[in-house]
């Protein structure tokens, strides 16, 4: 089982499968929304602009995220968001700080990726509100992820 320190790339499936591990939505946590939506979904991908207006891929150490969680119902929104983002919140009381995610490559089974997180930070949103495109109710929030490069 051949480790890699790969932070950037994986980021977003490493939240993903933490995610997935942890939450009601169980196998429908995804890195990018399907055609075919199945509801309750949360998905997790590389947010647009970081902090002050700079590109997140360009920041070394800290990964922007969008984390969104669908529902049909406004009380499931609620609950699968208080879920996931009470999880990614845990930083303040320290819970996954210095942790290590391990994801494995979808491609290369038997591959995985560690990220080594030193803070996961909410940087916006969290509010819940009727996508009227989906129509199904949605809450998104921003994450920025400290991220501890080792050698």
């Amino acid at each position: 089982m051949p480790v890699i320190s790969w932070p950037h790339a994986h980021a977003a499936h490493t939240i993903a499968d933490y995610l997935r591990d942890s939450s009601a939505a169980e196998d429908r946590v995804t890195t990018r929304v399907p055609r075919q939506r199945v509801y309750p979904l949360i998905v997790v991908q590389p947010a647009g602009l970081g902090r002050l207006g700079t590109d997140s891929a360009i920041q070394a150490d800290e990964a922007r995220l969008q984390i969104d969680a669908w529902a049909e119902t406004q009380e499931q929104a609620l609950a699968i968001a208080a879920i996931i983002f009470r999880l990614l919140d845990a930083r303040f009381a320290g819970a996954l700080r210095d942790t290590t995610l391990l994801t494995e490559d979808e491609a290369v089974p038997g591959t995985y990726y560690q990220m080594m997180i030193e803070w996961i930070h909410r940087s916006g949103g969290g509010d819940v509100y009727f996508d009227e495109i989906a129509e199904v109710f949605r809450v998104t929030a921003f994450y920025n992820v400290k991220i501890n490069i080792t050698a």
